[in-house]
């Protein structure tokens, strides 16, 4: 039966590639699960790959089994607690291994759903099927990343082995429901700021959403504040940049983007790199995601658009007349991008990757452009690229035989793809 395997391609200081070393990796390369003897291939009893959310140094994955249930693993590093305190604080873990994140705690009904990752922070969501779903955050509180009030980040127990609730229910009583159950829909982070997509069930059945913000919060990446201020050390109501619903939320270094359900895209915060301009208020779009100073739009028509710093060739338009950073203009593919070729858009930190439905005369691949000074985009060097380039399978000979990409994920200065083999 085929396999699924995971391979991944970067800066990898503290193992945060799960390569069973410290070294970049110019190349894609088989990522390592304990107890797996055979390189890349996910654990027995896994069946997919639901998400991977990569921090400055370390790497969560949650794993979906056989039963249906969710495993969070983790690499790399762990130093300020960003694995949780059942991973050696003081090693660098260069394998994925299993967290477990309530050491000592009552998990007995709830299970691990959701997961997100800034800079030296890990984010996860629990859900039980009678009670509020819980967000734990563990690691740096760097600019209230933690999502806790001072007082409740500085206690005694170290960080490394503690993991923090979210008070996301006080915000209920903000919006005088204090009586609904909180669901979270999705739970997006940037390097120093995190987005919870909440819904709120009442006891009659209705419902409605809000987004709660924390962290950095000096470019209004948070949405306009009542008080200025550099950051939020707790969750705070966001601004919605729209009445419509939304289905996505994507975040860049110091800006914030939204998908409406409608298709029109939204976004605030930082505007100096020209980061969403041009496509705040734009119609039609399927997909978003950001680098840390850009926007990167998906239209239904199968055109990627993209804005903001172009210094690294992150905007995919070649090398001439490309300025530092730029307005709305198409990715240039060497094809043409029709409705649903484009399966997914990935972005890391200056990066971004591209699957790609090639159809009878290639299948599924992988395209990628942009900061490439790690080896991030797996092409055996460390020089930028400034136009879209396969990326996987790679160029060597016979190298589709490594299997046919059906999933990818970016990070800072990373790349990973999820292959069928």
């Amino acid at each position: 039966m085929p396999s699924l395997f995971l391979y991944s391609a970067g800066s990898n200081a503290r193992g945060q590639l799960a390569t069973g070393d410290q070294g970049d990796a110019h190349h894609f390369t088989p990522c390592r699960f304990s107890d797996v003897t055979t390189s890349g291939r996910l654990p027995d009893g896994a069946v997919g790959l639901r998400q991977v959310a990569c921090g400055a140094n370390h790497t969560l994955a949650l794993l979906e089994m056989q039963d249906g249930v969710l495993e969070l693993w983790g690499c790399g590093d762990g130093r300020r607690g960003q694995l949780g305190p059942s991973i050696d604080s003081n090693l660098a873990n260069t394998t994925f291994r299993p967290l477990d994140l309530l050491v000592g705690g009552d998990t007995e009904g709830y299970t691990v759903r959701l997961i997100a990752a800034g800079w030296e922070t890990s984010y996860v969501v629990l859900s039980h099927a009678h009670a509020d779903d819980v967000v734990l955050s563990m690691g740096a509180d760097d600019r209230g990343a933690l999502g806790v009030s001072g007082a409740d980040a500085t206690s005694s127990t170290p960080s490394a082995l503690r993991t923090n609730t979210v008070p996301l229910r006080p915000l209920l009583s903000d919006l005088g429901h204090e009586d609904a159950m909180l669901q979270v829909l999705s739970l997006s982070a940037g390097p120093h700021h995190v987005i919870a997509h909440v819904r709120a069930l009442r006891p009659d059945g209705s419902a409605f959403a809000f987004l709660a913000g924390w962290g950095a919060a000096r470019h209004g990446q948070l949405g306009p504040l009542d008080v200025p201020a550099p950051f939020l050390a707790r969750p705070t109501l966001v601004s919605m940049p729209t009445t419509h619903a939304l289905s996505a939320v994507a975040l860049g270094q110091a800006h914030s983007a939204f998908l409406r359900e409608d298709g029109t895209l939204g976004a605030m915060g930082a505007t100096r790199k020209n980061q969403y301009a041009g496509l705040a208020g734009r119609e039609h779009v399927a997909a978003v995601a950001c680098t840390w100073h850009g926007t990167y739009a998906l239209f239904r028509s199968g055109v990627v658009v993209a804005a903001g710093s172009g210094a690294h060739g992150q905007l995919g338009r070649g090398r001439e007349g490309v300025e530092r950073s730029a307005g709305p203009a198409p990715v240039q593919f060497p094809f043409a991008m029709e409705p649903g070729r484009a399966a997914r858009i990935a972005c890391g930190s200056e990066h971004a990757l591209c699957l790609v439905d090639q159809g009878e005369r290639g299948g599924m691949e992988v395209w990628g452009w942009g900061w490439n000074e790690h080896g991030n985009l797996g092409l055996g060097s460390t020089e930028d690229v400034h136009e879209p380039t396969r990326v996987w399978p790679p160029a060597e000979e016979g190298a589709r035989r490594r299997g046919e990409a059906i999933n990818i994920w970016a990070g800072c200065g990373t790349s990973w793809v999820l292959v069928l083999r």
